[in-house]
């Protein structure tokens, strides 16, 4: 039986488990201690944001409609390459069970795309949420390679997208192969060209918009005529497909500009693993699932949101920065809340609830209709709760907040609802208790043909028992009256309980599953039948009281919208509270310059069961283009990741695993790591690396953050060097952050004439044991400088099965090309001058930052730095002199070894 219904244990005769009375009350009150659970909703990913006037400086970062104002580096790093999984996870945050993960909720959401005919990529968007009938509008003029547009797309990753007939046929648009190839999961639906449009969708948002702060939005909105496009062709899909309508003036319209948001493209996403593990199939090992302690699916939604775009406005973070902070100091307060919340069902989902209805009337409608109310009632409870836990804050926006939670047409609510509803009435669990809830939730003597009804209904159920009673003394069977939502009620027994006999003739339906067994009779059909038509007439007489009370309700819903936005921001910053209490994570500070102190990658320290070594991290107008080095396994590509993810992680107000973090605002993030060939697409591993290779010089600019892995390696050594050093010298004429790894050593040398290059590396030793065997120690600490060539690659190959005349050979053949390019290194005189003028400009560097702090010191402080200043010249003239001792000797040396030609024995 599904396990989801009711079953009676008790050795008697009884209904739905009852085993204190066998018998419903004698009045037409509903039974004290009533529960009922509403369907759980546990993968709901809608972003939701606060979007009243006093919180729109506080925004998720979607950039709806709010006005944005605005040394030494101790080595030691990222622990394991970036994709290793491990299956034991230590501490690792797990998804609520009420929260849902909110990154598979795509499914809700039927989206629009219309793109402008003129020279322009002026394109028009509208998704619909049919979880929360929430709808978003956005109209964007975007670039060639369409990535804002992408970008939005991948944020709500729609199940289905509506095009018009015009772009598929008779070939597609550049925007529909677009969106095909970075959008794989979505249904792609063309519709009739004429169902785009603008003044159609006007209409829509006039007619279904909820009245309060509609104003705005209608002020601007007219000249919006690609959204409005896109806006009637979802409403009218919707009302031909789902074959329901919205109520008038009830749904939640929002316009979304993209500005104030850091803009994350669909590979950098998946690259970072923010909400998608490329590994495995368990989300909880992404930056989403570490992060995500919320409580509530709209908690959850609005962190993965936040995760995908995050904010660019330093004054909205740190105000949410307060918060945690505020929240963090105080523990009965955070608790309280937690408590709370718990209690909380999916709000957004009841609005929908009250404000989506069938176009045809039915009884299941109707039925649901008073389950809504009583959860309605439920959720009103839990938000005074909150409120109350949350009168004693002191900033700005957890006291917006509270204002949101304490509207008096809440209070409103729960005053209309009581007039109507039993107050001892509370959420049900059980299929049966749920039956009765319906049946007597609405007071006594409101219609006294309902109440007739009601009567009748009882008065069945009571005879059901009887009738069991009688079974039982004239059987002598131990009888159980058993209830679910399809069969209704019947009789269960064991196979013992027969002593080997047959079933009674007057048993009919038997079905034997083990030793139990389940049965009906004609008398108890009949009974079911009297039960059902009682409660037809039940629900149909008290569905116009609750519809009357639910138009009460919704002609105020925009107070609901606005708690559900604000509870959302509350489960989120109460998210990043409980990471601060299990870990140690340190606030974020916001200047012109990224330095992190022993910062720590925050997926693998919670999944891995080792230690994880930390990395220091800085970057400045100096020190832009940051080269690292080191061989395979040392942690390059877990660096470079967690320099990548601290920042989204302070950029939505979260605060970071590290001793200290200051960063700089970024406004873009590009990511190029993975190298996987495309199967469905055609593309090689090389033809994919060159088209995120394109759009990542295409669109870096000052204030953007690059991470680039082993740019060049998909193709021949000489054409991935040259590539990678002409995309090197692009993005350091950008003046963007760039962290880019690499196993060129060519790269190291050559790009030192350009000052904001710096070189680093992550270190490993070579190792012998006891038998002479050569190994590999990596460090995981990152130091200043290249890597140094220790042929890394053949002392791997020497612990494996190769022969040893291959491995004696490769070693030959090695040395000598190392020997050749050590030579010719040392006849450039290029690199010389090279290093004279970064010795002259670490100097100059040197003495202008002691200039500026030269006021802050006292006179032994100002003569210590001078005498290290001096050091630093002296070391850098000896090195320069001795380089050019050298030279002679390696002429020499070489041209004896070279001996009019290069042989290396091939």
């Amino acid at each position: 039986m599904d396990k989801q219904n009711a079953t009676s244990t008790h050795p008697s005769a009884s209904v739905a488990g009852s085993t204190k009375t066998p018998h419903l009350p004698t009045n037409t009150t509903p039974t004290p201690g009533l529960r009922y659970q509403t369907p759980s909703n546990t993968r709901e990913s809608t972003p939701a944001s606060v979007s009243h006037a006093s919180l729109r400086s506080f925004r998720s970062g979607t950039g709806s409609g709010y006005d944005a104002q605005s040394g030494n580096q101790e080595a030691s790093n990222s622990h394991s390459r970036s994709n290793i999984r491990r299956s034991k996870q230590s501490g690792a945050a797990s998804t609520r069970s009420t929260g849902g993960s909110g990154g598979k909720d795509g499914l809700n959401f039927v989206a629009a795309v219309v793109e402008g005919r003129g020279t322009g990529a002026e394109v028009g968007m509208c998704f619909c949420d049919l979880k929360t009938s929430e709808v978003i509008l956005c109209q964007i003029a975007d670039s060639q390679t369409y990535v804002r547009t992408l970008q939005k797309l991948s944020l709500y990753e729609p199940a289905e997208i509506l095009v018009p007939t015009t772009a598929v046929d008779p070939v597609n648009s550049k925007l529909v192969n677009i969106i095909k190839e970075n959008m794989p999961g979505s249904t792609i639906t063309p519709i009739a060209r004429r169902s785009f449009n603008d003044t159609t969708g006007l209409e829509y948002i006039k007619k279904y918009i909820i009245k309060e702060g509609s104003a705005s939005l209608l002020l601007g909105i007219p000249t919006k005529y690609f959204c409005l496009a896109a806006t009637a062709a979802v409403m009218q899909h919707i009302e031909e497909t789902r074959h329901a309508v919205f109520l008038n003036h009830s749904v939640r319209f929002k316009y979304q500009i993209c500005s104030g948001s850091m803009v994350i493209d669909c590979a950098t996403a998946r690259n970072l693993e923010l909400t998608t593990n490329l590994s495995s199939q368990n989300d909880k090992d992404t930056l989403f699932g570490i992060l995500n302690e919320t409580l509530t699916p709209m908690g959850a939604r609005l962190l993965r949101s936040n995760i995908l775009q995050p904010l660019t406005d330093e004054r909205t973070i740190q105000t949410r920065l307060d918060c945690v902070q505020e929240l963090s100091q105080f523990e009965d307060r955070f608790y309280s809340l937690k408590a709370s919340l718990k209690t909380l069902n999916d709000v957004d989902h009841l609005i929908t609830s009250f404000i989506q209805v069938p176009i045809k009337p039915s009884v299941k409608h109707s039925e649901q209709s008073i389950n809504h109310v009583i959860n309605l009632k439920h959720t009103l409870h839990a938000l005074t709760s909150i409120a109350q836990s949350l009168g004693s804050c002191q900033n700005r926006l957890l006291v917006t907040i509270h204002q949101l939670l304490t509207d008096p047409r809440l209070e409103k609510f729960l005053d209309l609802i009581d007039e109507v509803i039993e107050k001892n009435v509370v959420l049900e669990k059980t299929a049966v208790g749920i039956r009765h809830q319906r049946c007597f939730a609405v007071k006594a003597g409101c219609n006294g043909l309902l109440d007739v009804a009601r009567q009748t209904y009882k008065e069945t159920c009571n005879d059901i028992l009887d009738v069991t009673n009688r079974y039982v003394q004239e059987y002598g069977i131990n009888l159980k009256v058993q209830f679910n939502v399809t069969m209704g009620y019947y009789f269960s027994t064991t196979v013992d309980q027969l002593g080997g006999s047959e079933v009674p003739l007057i048993f009919i339906n038997v079905v034997k599953k083990g030793k139990s067994l389940t049965f009906t009779t004609l008398e108890l059909v009949k009974k079911n039948a009297k039960i059902n038509d009682s409660l037809t007439e039940v629900y149909l007489m008290s569905d116009k009281i609750v519809s009357d009370l639910s138009s009460n309700i919704r002609g105020e819903i925009g107070a609901l919208y606005k708690a559900s936005e604000a509870v959302a921001m509350l489960d989120m910053l109460l998210s990043f509270v409980h990471q601060c209490t299990i870990s140690d994570f340190v606030r974020p500070e916001f200047t012109d310059t990224l330095v992190i102190k022993r910062g720590r990658h925050p997926i693998l320290e919670k999944i891995s069961s080792s230690a994880f070594i930390p990395n220091d991290t800085y970057a400045g107008s100096t020190n832009t283009f940051q080269i690292i080095t080191g061989p395979n396994m040392s942690g390059k590509s877990t660096y470079l990741r967690q320099v990548a993810l601290l920042t989204i992680m302070a950029q939505i107000a979260s605060f970071v695993p590290a001793e200290y973090a200051s960063f700089c605002i970024i406004d873009q993030l590009l990511c190029r790591i993975c190298n996987d060939d495309c199967i469905e697409l055609n593309a090689s591993t090389f033809m994919t690396e060159m088209k995120e290779t394109a759009y990542i010089v295409e669109n870096a600019k000052e204030k953007s953050l690059v991470v680039i892995d082993e740019l060049g390696r998909g193709t021949s050594t000489h054409d991935g060097l040259g590539i990678a050093f002409a995309v090197c010298e692009e993005l350091i004429h950008s003046r963007a952050l760039v962290f880019f790894a690499t196993h060129f050593q060519e790269l190291t040398t050559t790009l030192t004439a350009y000052h904001n290059v710096v070189n680093l590396h992550l270190e490993a030793e070579m190792t012998r044991d006891e038998g002479q065997t050569p190994g590999i120690l990596y460090k995981y600490r990152l130091a200043q400088g290249s890597a140094k060539e220790e042929h890394y690659g053949l002392s791997l190959a020497k612990t494996l099965s190769l022969p040893q005349n291959i491995l004696t050979r490769a070693e030959t053949v090695s040395l000598r090309l190392t020997d050749l390019q050590e030579s010719a290194r040392r006849h450039s005189e290029s690199n010389r001058v090279v290093a004279r003028q970064r010795a002259l400009a670490q100097v100059a560097h040197d003495c202008v930052l002691l200039q500026k702090a030269a006021k802050r010191m006292t006179g032994q402080e100002l003569a210590a730095a001078l005498r290290d200043v001096q050091q630093t010249v002296v070391t850098h003239l000896l090195a320069i002199r001795r380089e050019e001792q050298d030279k002679g000797k390696n002429e020499n040396k070489s041209t004896k070894e070279d001996g009019g030609g290069v042989d290396m024995g091939l």
